[in-house]
């Protein structure tokens, strides 16, 4: 197996992931509304992601009907109601509060996996819980009466981002023995993006960027390489890598948003947020090394 070749390319996938708060940035500043891209973005990278396994694999559009319903079940919570939190998140709150809340999702995996999969919740399960709530506190200045009154929105949407993604985990410990991962990872955007488009036609999103010749750059990097290419190179590095190895080594995600937002967004988080910030962080790495251990 070569591992040195499953950590970079799933490595890789996680700063794919990290550029989502950057370009999504660049087109809500200028207004555009974050449903109607994240409708157009997951059905952009869909059609990619159809026309590779068309002409490479088309054996892995096979799925039985109760794997698709719970395919589409993931797809709805993980894929669907996720990006409308996220992206919210991101207008609302920044890209840097907002991929810090995100990270979160490890903490509601861990809970939601002891009451749907009966896993075990051990002492460093409990610690990091506590260690990461703490540090989502500081993060959205839960102290401050008159922030959380300011922004209770941007709170909630992060936090609903966090958990909404853990959902593909309760997911994934079904479909993952039954289905190939590139069927699975498929049907989860391709179901997820049907749901979108029941809430926002895709096309909206799409003539909403034309409208601003300047952002089409932002959005064509959004659909390739914040969705796409970030689903693509996890898959395969799976086919190197233990599940567990390569959890770890996707946790580069956020700290490459927050570089990228310090870089070219100039977005500055206060001393006691960046405390909250290694709170949460620190809570990720012990429940992904945990997981390291157990792959």
């Amino acid at each position: 197996m070569n591992t040195s070749k499953g950590l970079l390319m799933v490595s890789c996938a996680g700063i794919c992931w990290a550029t989502t708060g950057l370009f999504g940035t660049f087109l809500f500043n200028e207004g555009v509304d974050p449903i109607n891209i994240a409708s157009a973005r997951n059905t952009l990278a869909t059609l990619l992601f159809l026309g590779f396994l068309l002409t490479a694999h088309r054996d892995k559009l096979i799925v039985g009907k109760k794997q698709l319903a719970l395919l589409a079940m993931g797809g709805l919570t993980g894929i669907a109601i996720f990006n409308v939190f996220y992206l919210s998140a991101i207008d609302l709150a920044g890209m840097s509060t907002a991929v810090i809340l995100l990270y979160t999702a490890p903490v509601f995996a861990v809970i939601m996996s002891r009451l749907f999969l009966g896993e075990l919740l051990t002492g460093l399960k409990v610690a990091a819980l506590v260690i990461a709530f703490s540090g989502v506190v500081l993060v959205v200045e839960a102290f401050n009466i008159m922030a959380l009154i300011h922004e209770p929105q941007a709170a909630l949407m992060g936090l609903g981002a966090g958990f909404f993604f853990a959902t593909l985990s309760v997911f994934g410990k079904y479909l993952t023995g039954t289905s190939h991962r590139l069927t699975t990872s498929f049907y989860l955007i391709f179901t997820g993006s049907i749901f979108l488009a029941l809430i926002r036609p895709p096309w909206l999103g799409i003539m909403e960027v034309l409208n601003y010749p300047h952002l089409i750059a932002a959005f064509i990097a959004l659909v390739i390489i914040s969705t796409f290419a970030s689903h693509f190179l996890y898959i395969y590095g799976l086919s190197y890598l233990e599940a567990g190895k390569a959890s770890i080594a996707v946790a580069i995600e956020p700290p490459a948003a927050l570089f990228l937002a310090f870089i070219f967004l100039g977005e500055r988080l206060s001393i006691i947020q960046y405390f909250g910030v290694a709170l949460v962080l620190t809570a990720v790495i012990m429940l992904k090394i945990r997981l390291g251990k157990s792959a």
